[in-house]
C-alpha cells in the first residue's frame, strides 16, 4: 500500500513538472518575428542614412562594411566623369569580386545604389582612419581607385582633384600618392601630357622612376636609396598575405615596378 501511494505522489510530482521544451519552442516562436522586425527596422535606418549620403560612423570594422566604404568612395569617383561610368562599374565589381570573394552583399545593387545616393566622402574617409591605421592599407584604397580613374586610359582633371582631396582626407603623403600615379602610367606607357610641356632632351624615364620613388629631380643617392628602402618595406607582398591572393600578385606588380624604377636610376641617374 504505502509503495502504490509512494508511486502516485511521484506520478503527481512528474505531472507537475512544467514542460521544458514547450516553453523554450514559445520563446523560440516569439522570439523569430521580434528579431526580424529589429533587423528590417535597422536596415531601414541604414538604408535612410545612406540616402542622405552618410556613412554610420558607428559601424563595426567588419569585411563587408569596409565593401561599403570602397563601394561609397568607387561611386563618388564615378559620378565625376560619368561618360565612361559602364565600364568603371563593372572595372569596380569585378574588383570586389577578388577582393572580398567570401561576401554575401550584392555588389552591382550596392554600387546602383552608391551612384544614385552619393555618400558624404569625408564621413567614409573619418570611418577609415578610424579602423585602418596602417597607411598602407589606406594606400590600398587609393591604388583601387587610381586604377578606376585609368580604366579609360588617364585620369580627368575632376578624377584627380577627388584622388587628392581623398589622399589628404586619408591623411597620407601627397608623394606616396604621386607614386601610385606614376606606377599607372610606367605599367600603361603612358606620359603626363596634360601637365608635362614636351621637351625632348628631358629623360622621361627618369622622371617616372624619380616620381615612383617619390623624389624629386636633383636628390642624392642616398635619398633614392633610403626612399627605396621605405617603399620595399611598405609594399612587400609578405604583407598582404592576408589580404587574399588577388592582392599579393597586384603588391608583387607593384613590387616589381618599383624595383625597375631603382635599378634604372641606379645605372642613369
Amino acid at each position: 500500500m504505502t509503495i502504490l501511494l509512494n508511486r502516485i505522489v511521484d506520478g503527481v510530482k512528474v505531472n507537475e513538472e512544467p514542460n521544458i521544451f514547450g516553453i523554450i519552442f514559445t520563446v523560440v516562436f516569439l522570439a523569430i518575428p521580434f528579431f526580424l522586425t529589429v533587423v528590417l527596422i535597422y536596415q531601414r535606418i541604414q538604408t535612410s542614412k545612406w540616402k542622405k549620403g552618410l556613412f554610420p560612423q558607428n559601424l563595426k570594422y567588419t569585411s563587408d562594411n569596409l565593401l561599403k566604404a570602397y563601394i561609397s568612395l568607387s561611386g563618388l569617383l564615378i559620378r565625376v566623369n560619368p561618360e565612361e561610368s559602364n565600364s568603371k562599374f563593372y572595372y569596380s565589381v569585378g574588383y570586389f569580386n577578388k577582393k572580398f570573394p567570401n561576401s554575401d552583399l550584392d555588389f552591382k545593387f550596392l554600387l546602383r545604389f552608391s551612384l544614385r545616393y552619393p555618400i558624404k566622402s569625408n564621413m567614409v574617409c573619418n570611418w577609415i582612419n578610424v579602423h585602418l591605421t596602417k597607411d598602407v592599407y589606406k594606400l590600398q584604397i587609393i591604388y583601387f581607385l587610381t586604377g578606376l580613374a585609368m580604366v579609360d586610359g588617364s585620369i580627368k582633371g575632376a578624377e584627380y582633384k577627388l584622388l587628392v582631396n581623398l589622399v589628404d582626407r586619408l591623411c597620407l603623403k601627397y608623394s606616396d600618392f604621386q607614386s601610385i600615379v606614376a606606377m599607372y602610367l610606367k605599367s600603361a606607357n603612358r606620359e603626363h601630357v596634360d601637365t608635362e610641356k614636351y621637351t625632348p632632351k628631358v629623360d622621361y624615364e627618369k622622371k617616372k622612376s624619380l616620381k615612383i620613388l617619390g623624389l624629386k629631380d636633383g636628390v642624392s643617392v642616398e635619398e633614392i636609396k633610403k626612399a627605396y628602402r621605405i617603399l620595399v618595406m611598405k609594399y612587400h607582398p609578405d604583407k598582404f598575405e592576408m589580404e587574399g591572393t588577388d592582392q599579393v600578385e597586384i603588391a608583387k606588380n607593384r613590387f616589381i615596378i618599383i624595383q625597375k624604377a631603382y635599378e634604372y636610376l641606379e645605372v642613369n641617374y
